[in-house]
């Protein structure tokens, strides 16, 4: 019989993908916030203000990989802050309490995270033990990973993925400046020379699966892959690979901060992540650079 893996974040592309890299060999469910996509197999309704979860979700559930998350590039109003905060901590506190409550003891929980926990002002390499940030987003960071710590308690080995940009032509970074390019229109923002951190969404996939085939991978991660170009290498990397035509223009960091505000430092992080404990495991990426990614037909 196939181990039981339950998924959360069931809409975004990352639980898709990762669904896609274990459905061979484990059976996986989904949790799922929208009641609708209950009724289908293999998906259950949870309600985290209401601090419900459907049991039959965790019956038997060996491994648990926690990637719910409301988007942290919607506006920082009060609300939606409430919101991105508890759909990742309350959220993980409520899968802990109901997995307690049941008596089911996951072998293993791997849980989203961001390199937002790290202090942005760093220099050098970055790694898991470098400070800590003091903003909020750094707070809700350290949190989520705490929140996550608390499976410990009932015997279940914690992976948490401080992710980079997820690069995917199909979604996020890479999908709206592919799209953007496609029209002729290149944007560099801010420091046209500071580091974009990325891995592909299949290569998280893939460490999801080792992550949870390896007991030895314990605590958090830096995901990203070797490639370490500037934003202004990586920008006229894909004109120079798809888009001759397209013209880039810079814009200023001011503008940004004008129109996003707080949010503005999501996109104008300048961190060199330090990737040596998931070489040290053993781990590596199969898409290291711009031109291997820009050949994935999918």
């Amino acid at each position: 019989m196939k181990d039981i893996v339950l998924i959360t974040g069931a809409n975004g592309h990352l639980a898709k993908v990762v669904s896609q890299h274990l459905s061979k060999d484990y059976s996986v469910r989904f949790l799922t916030t929208q009641k609708r996509m209950s009724s289908r197999n293999s998906y259950f309704h949870w309600d985290i203000q209401k601090k419900y979860i459907d049991y039959k979700a965790l019956e038997n559930c060996k491994h648990i990989i926690h990637l719910a998350g409301f988007p942290v590039l919607k506006k920082w109003t009060s609300k939606n802050k409430k919101i991105m905060y508890n759909s990742r901590i309350e959220s993980t506190k409520l899968i802990f309490d109901t997995c307690k409550k049941m008596n089911v003891r996951p072998a293993t929980l791997i849980s989203a995270s961001a390199i937002g926990i790290y202090d942005q002002s760093l220099e050098g390499h970055v790694h898991e033990d470098s400070p800590k940030g003091k903003d909020w987003l750094a707070k809700m960071a350290c949190d989520w990973e705490g929140a996550a710590s608390k499976f410990k308690e009932i015997g279940s080995r914690v992976v948490q993925m401080r992710i980079s940009l997820i690069f995917s032509k199909k979604a996020g970074f890479l999908k709206y400046n592919l799209l953007s390019m496609r029209f002729g229109i290149g944007a560099i923002v801010g420091n046209a020379n500071r580091k974009l951190n990325w891995m592909h969404v299949k290569d998280i996939a893939r460490f999801v699966k080792e992550s949870i085939n390896n007991k030895t991978y314990n605590g958090p991660y830096n995901l990203a892959c070797e490639d370490k170009k500037s934003q202004e290498k990586f920008i006229k990397g894909i004109k120079k690979n798809l888009f001759p035509y397209a013209i880039i223009v810079k814009i200023p960091i001011f503008i940004i901060r004008f129109f996003l505000g707080e949010r503005s430092q999501i996109i104008n992080t300048d961190l060199s992540l330090d990737t040596n404990k998931i070489k040290k495991q053993g781990f590596k990426c199969k898409i290291n650079t711009l031109e291997q990614m820009l050949e994935i037909k999918k």
